[in-house]
C-alpha cells in the first residue's frame, strides 16, 4: 500500500467504526465500499465517499460510469453532499439498513453472516456485476482489517479514559 492510500485508510476506519458504534452496521462493508466508490478517498466530492445518489436539494452534478444494459456508459448524475466525512458514513450505513436493503440487515442481525450481507447489500447497490466480489476481498483483507481493529480500539480505550475521570 502507497502512503497515501494507508493515511487515507485510517481516515476511513476511523468514520466506519463511528458509524458501526451508532448504528451497528459492520464496519468492513463502509469501509471497502468506500475505498472502491472513492479509490481511496481521492474521488468523495461534496464528503460522498460512497456514490450516494441525491434525494434533497444538496447535490451536485457529476460525470459517472454505469454498467447498464451490458455497457458501461457515462452519465451525469446528482450525488448527495456531507458536512463531514463522518456524516457520509452515518447516511451511508442507515441506508444499508433500510429501503431495499432492510431484508438483508434483518438477515444480518440473526446470523451476523458478514458475506451474505455484502452479497444482498451489492445485488442493489452497485450496477458493476463484479462488485460483491471486490468488497468482500476487501473487507477480508488483512489492511482493512487491522485498520478497523485499531479504530475500534482507540475507541474503547477513549471511552474507558472518559469514563475513568
Amino acid at each position: 500500500m502507497t502512503p497515501e492510500q494507508l493515511a487515507a485508510l485510517r481516515r476511513i476506519a476511523e468514520a466506519a467504526a463511528g458509524a458501526e458504534r451508532a448504528t451497528g452496521c459492520p464496519a468492513e462493508i463502509s469501509a471497502a465500499q468506500c475505498i472502491v466508490e472513492s479509490a481511496w478517498l481521492r474521488v468523495a466530492p461534496g464528503n460522498n465517499c460512497f456514490g450516494i445518489k441525491a434525494t434533497d436539494d444538496h447535490c451536485q452534478y457529476c460525470l459517472t460510469k454505469e454498467y447498464l444494459n451490458g455497457e458501461w456508459t457515462n452519465q451525469k448524475l446528482a450525488f448527495a453532499t456531507y458536512p463531514t466525512l463522518a456524516a457520509c458514513f452515518a447516511a451511508h450505513a442507515l441506508l444499508l439498513q433500510r429501503g431495499v436493503y432492510a431484508p438483508a440487515w434483518r438477515r444480518y442481525q440473526g446470523d451476523h453472516d458478514l458475506d451474505a450481507y455484502i452479497r444482498g447489500i451489492a445485488e442493489h447497490y452497485a450496477t458493476d456485476p463484479g462488485y460483491a466480489p471486490k468488497i468482500l476481498q476487501l473487507a477480508h483483507g488483512p489492511h482493512v482489517s487491522a485498520a478497523i481493529m485499531e479504530s475500534r480500539q482507540r475507541a474503547t480505550d477513549g471511552m474507558a479514559a472518559v469514563s475513568a475521570v
